[in-house]
């Protein structure tokens, strides 16, 4: 691979293959049944229905209902909660499909993230989100906001050799990196999947 030229198709074809593509599942998030079965046995709740077990042995019927409503009230508005956030973060995850652009073949393509392979070279411009790790190619420079990745406001210089990581923003200039670690291989994929 000539290293401004970019992937050929075969190679495109080959690396995902070897699972060394960008495709994440964007809906990572609890089952329904998951957050159904959390809520309905929190250590709360446990109490709760043990409190009601002891209430009925002792032939106290009314108390022993009131507790078990309690319990299974508190479970439905939690899990009605949960489920609409879930539901919502979806949405957004299905709305924002970030697109790049890459060089394959000596040709600039825009593709859409999950397109994305190990080793293609990636055109980082003014406003673009990086959406791999790797290497900065060639002689351009740029000014990438990492501050989502490690905090820091300032803007960091990057220029051939430097790393770029995925997550970070591209604010002033224009650069090529080549992507080393996409997926779930990703920087930011880890930090997000450590999170959920």
């Amino acid at each position: 691979m000539s290293t401004m030229q970019g992937l050929t198709e075969g190679e495109v074809l080959t690396r995902r293959e070897r699972g060394e593509g960008n495709e994440i599942d964007v809906s990572r998030g609890r089952s329904y049944w998951n957050i159904l079965s959390t809520n309905l046995f929190s250590f709360f709740n446990i109490i709760l229905f043990a409190v009601g077990i002891i209430l009925i042995g002792f032939g106290r019927y009314n108390d022993a209902v009131i507790t078990v409503i309690t319990a299974l009230s508190s479970t439905l508005i939690r899990t009605f909660q949960e489920i609409r956030a879930k539901r919502q973060l979806d949405q957004i995850a299905l709305l924002v499909r970030p697109i790049t652009t890459v060089l394959r073949a000596g040709i600039e393509q825009m593709i859409d993230a999950s397109q994305l392979v190990k080793d293609d070279l990636i055109h980082l411009r003014t406003g673009d989100q990086a959406l791999a790790d790797g290497v900065v190619m060639g002689e351009n420079i740029a000014e990438v906001d990492e501050s989502l990745l490690t905090g820091e406001s300032d803007l960091v210089r990057k220029q051939q050799g430097d790393r770029i990581f995925s997550g970070s923003f591209c604010v002033v200039g224009d650069l090529f990196y080549q992507a080393e670690a996409v997926g779930s291989e990703s920087f930011a994929n880890k930090v997000a999947t450590s999170v959920r």
